[in-house]
């Protein structure tokens, strides 16, 4: 029998915060927290940093790490 292995996705829960820069509009983004989808992958588990307050709207992107420099 075959053992299946799922990679688990993560995704970064961000609030976006729009802030003027002269006269473009720019949006910084403050992570509060991660999800992950649940194992019957119908839902996920959306895990909070502690002492956070959050309200308004939360933004699940997929992680992806940033690249490492090169070591010389």
């Amino acid at each position: 029998m075959a053992t299946e292995t799922k990679a688990k996705v993560r995704y970064d829960a961000l609030i976006p915060h729009e802030y003027k820069s002269g006269e473009e509009t720019k949006t910084a983004w403050t992570k509060v927290g991660a999800a992950f989808p649940t194992a019957d992958g119908k839902g996920f588990n959306v895990e909070l940093t502690p002492n956070i307050a959050v309200s308004g709207r939360i933004v699940l992107r997929v992680y992806e790490p940033k690249p490492q420099p090169a070591a010389e």
